[in-house]
């Protein structure tokens, strides 16, 4: 339950065999190795640069993934728990390597891309025609030959639309011109569609703009009808030719787990190329700069030995624990394992800090039963995931996440049981504490969680402070916070504990030493002494955030509360539908399985996102500064293999 030890390497090689190590120190998979850049390049070292390759992979990467979403698009859809149950597949990295070379990606990647190429432009031109025939359809009772329309010599024919609300002002406008014709075709969209002769339309040309009229020429050969029927045929013949193609592409969905293959090959040699421009190099030797866990050494040693055959030269020594480019690796068992993501979330740890998990699981664990507080939502929730890790082949990071929310479960049953909970009292039980009769019992236990939250985080500080032998930081830091808290308890709640006066005198003078101990020690590392007075009294003014601090811990009350009346809520509605019919009793159990499941959701959410931020606000604030460095291996975590080192 800690970060694991590292020791630093310095590597010296051949350039020559450069490939060769690389491939090697990827099958081992413990090394990381150094970003750190020549800065100056005059003095014979320089970096080593292989951007041209890095680029061209990560260019293949992208044509990769767009096949596999390609094929996945028109795969036949699996059943998820069959998927679950099987598991993923496991590769050897050598094995892997040899799958994706055998396999033609450039050639298979061309024909798919051609495909999908003659899919886009169909999809496009019946887009486009599509669009013809909305803009014709409102000329489809048009009796008029529309290639002919400009040929008439004694009369001008014009198309075009006004507004319905002008219709009738431009008949009666227009009735007064010598031979005009208005001919109205069709209606829609608040628009009427007209076919206009006149002999004079110079004349009439103004007075129809005057009254909305719109001049449009109809993109159309022939009558409109038969163009609109040869833009149907074409339709159905682009369709008929785009399902054809699709079944081309159906036709290689077998190809999908090769793709994928190549995939991974690719990621890994990315990292491999990664992991080369970070080599420096002379003319002739190449250095790498890394770490390797401690415990790895030997092993380390061996996969040099045996892949160099002794032309190199090592130094290796232990981390710097003060070093903040020291990977992490965090090493935890069982139920601190579950909580490594909460970690994560937030930020490694650095080297020369603690490792944080096991400490926050409890409290974590802890408070989030106190928010779901339901013995119903935890007993369905563990049963599930018991359920699952038995059923299914799942990979590690899959089961730790599913056993962090069977740990919480644990916990909410817990709770549940206190709060006399199940489904919010579907079935009764004798509550320990009553939450409907006992709110200050749970506003007294939110303040003393939080008072043992607040003070255990100090003292992971002081701890951190004696182990770097500073025993008197560790006094001035968290000694004498601890001092001025708890004696500013015992004089707000010692007269209603019934403590003797002498105990009150004797808290009173301690929080006053105290706050002059933080005053003159707070600021202790500034330069001047106004310096470390004012950092001092701002130090000193931090005790206002206490306040707040505190009343943060009410959040366990108020989500567990909230959540509860919900599920109250739900089965009184449930109790009267039930009661009315047999038909009232089926959609009684529908209301109470979905907005239950609904309340446990929410319940489940609420405590994951208020537990993370007891834990980082409130507990990581007094102790913890983290970003700290991942280690970065040189397998990839696969999304489709498990791909191993052996």
């Amino acid at each position: 339950m800690a970060i694991v030890k590292m020791s630093k390497f310095d590597l010296y090689s051949f350039d020559y065999d450069r490939e060769k190590l690389l491939e090697d120190l990827q099958k081992f998979n413990y090394v990381h190795i150094d970003e750190k850049k020549v800065e100056d390049e005059n003095q014979g070292v320089r970096n080593l640069d292989n951007s041209e390759q890095i680029v061209s992979t990560s260019e293949k990467l992208t044509k990769v993934k767009w096949a596999i979403d390609l094929l996945e698009k028109f795969s036949e859809k699996h059943n998820k728990i069959d998927e679950l149950k099987q598991g993923k597949k496991t590769f050897r990295l050598d094995e892997l390597t040899k799958k994706a070379l055998d396999f033609d990606f450039d050639e298979h990647y061309k024909e798919l891309s051609s495909l999908d190429k003659q899919l886009t432009e169909l999809d496009q031109n019946n887009q486009t025609l599509n669009q013809k025939k909305s803009e014709l359809t409102p000329w489809e009772e048009l009796d008029l030959d529309i290639s002919k329309i400009d040929d008439f010599e004694r009369v001008k024919v014009v198309t075009g639309t006004v507004s319905d609300k002008f219709i009738d002002q431009l008949k009666l406008n227009t009735k007064d011109i010598e031979d005009i014709y208005i001919e109205e075709i069709s209606r829609n969209l608040g628009f009427v569609y007209l076919l206009v002769i006149c002999k004079d339309y110079e004349k009439a040309q103004d007075i129809l703009r005057d009254n909305g009229f719109v001049n449009i020429n109809i993109k159309a050969n022939g009558l409109v009808k038969d163009e609109i029927r040869n833009i149907d045929e074409q339709i159905i013949a682009n369709k008929k030719q785009y399902k054809e193609i699709e079944d081309q592409i159906k036709s290689k969905t077998d190809l999908t787990e090769q793709f994928k293959i190549y995939h991974d090959y690719l990621e890994n040699n990315s990292l491999k190329e990664e992991a080369t421009s970070k080599i420096k190099r002379t003319d002739k030797i190449d250095i790498i700069e890394g770490y390797v866990p401690t415990d790895k050494e030997k092993d380390f040693e061996n996969v040099l030995q045996n892949s160099l055959n002794n032309k190199y030269y090592l130094e290796m020594n232990p981390a710097d624990k003060n070093d903040p480019d020291v990977p992490i690796i965090l090493k935890n068992r069982g139920f601190a394992k579950a909580f490594e993501s909460i970690t994560g979330m937030y930020s490694l740890p650095k080297y020369n800090e603690v490792d944080p998990t096991p400490l926050l699981a409890p409290f974590y664990c802890f408070f989030s039963g106190m928010m779901i507080g339901d013995l119903g939502y935890g007993l369905i929730v563990f049963i599930a995931i018991l359920v699952a890790l038995k059923i299914f082949n799942l990979d590690e990071k899959k089961k730790q996440f599913l056993k962090f929310f069977m740990f919480i479960s644990v916990a909410s049953m817990f709770w549940g049981y206190i709060y006399g909970s199940f489904f919010g009292g579907i079935i009764p039980m004798t509550p320990i504490i009553d939450t409907s009769k006992n709110a200050m019992t749970l506003i007294v236990l939110c303040l003393i969680f939080g008072f043992i939250h607040l003070f255990f985080a100090l003292g992971i500080k002081a701890y951190m402070l004696i182990r770097d032998h500073k025993p008197l930081d560790a006094f001035y830091d968290v000694g004498l916070w601890y001092l001025i808290i708890i004696s500013i308890l015992v004089l707000l709640i010692g007269k209603s504990l019934g403590l003797p006066a002498m105990a009150l005198t004797i808290a009173k003078w301690v929080a006053i030493a105290s706050a002059v101990g933080i005053v003159l020690t707070a600021g202790r590392d500034a330069k001047s002494i106004g310096g470390k007075l004012g950092s001092g009294l701002y130090s000193l003014y931090g005790i206002s955030g206490w306040i707040g601090d505190f009343v943060s811990y009410m959040r366990l009350m108020a989500l567990g509360l909230s959540g509860a009346y919900i599920a109250v809520a739900i089965n009184m509605i449930v109790k009267m539908m039930a009661g009315s019919s047999i038909i009232g009793f089926i959609f009684g159990l529908i209301v109470f399985v979905v907005f239950q499941a609904f309340n446990a959701f929410l319940s489940y959410l609420s405590a994951y996102v208020h537990s993370a931020r007891l834990i980082f606000v409130e507990m990581f604030n007094k102790f913890y500064e983290g970003g700290g460095v991942p280690f970065k291996k040189l397998i990839t975590e696969s999304e489709y293999f498990n791909i191993t080192n052996k």
